[in-house]
């Protein structure tokens, strides 16, 4: 499935890091997103690389895991790998499609080309990263992430 700018905007609408985003500043970054499919059982982040991109999640299932101790599942409308694309470092866990999933790529230049431009917006990436690491962090998960 090849997706048109509009409906990766769409998507990115659906997705909380960028829900408050203007559409067309977000058909700029959708512009320069890459869309991924990956089949079910497909790794698309290896615990320890280190990247430079996060991904958000159009359709399908993601499982970040250690080993085989599951972190979280994560749907449509959630990102993973966004600590990454801020600041790239080895990668805390590894992340495996549960099912065939499609994934909007987002590489750190066109972020930090995002927030160069939007510096309120900045702001409300950072409350939203730091909203998921709570998340992340709560009694009964690990509080390692991608």
């Amino acid at each position: 499935m090849t997706m048109t700018t509009v409906e990766r905007v769409v998507a990115l609408h659906r997705v909380d890091l960028f829900a408050d985003v203007p559409g067309r500043v977000l058909a700029a970054v959708a512009g320069r997103a890459a869309e991924v499919e990956v089949p079910a059982g497909a790794r698309i982040i290896e615990e320890g690389a280190v990247e430079d991109h996060l991904f958000a999640i159009v359709a399908g299932r993601l499982r970040v895991h250690h080993g085989e101790q599951t972190v979280i599942e994560l749907g449509p409308g959630a990102t993973v790998g966004e600590l990454a694309a801020l600041v790239p470092e080895p990668r805390a866990a590894s992340v495996t499609a549960l099912e065939p999933t499609t994934l909007l790529r987002i590489d750190k230049p066109v972020l930090d080309e995002l927030l160069a431009d939007r510096p309120l917006l900045a702001g409300r990436i950072i409350a939203a990263l730091v909203a998921m690491v709570r998340e992340r962090s709560r009694p009964g998960t690990d509080s390692r992430a991608t």
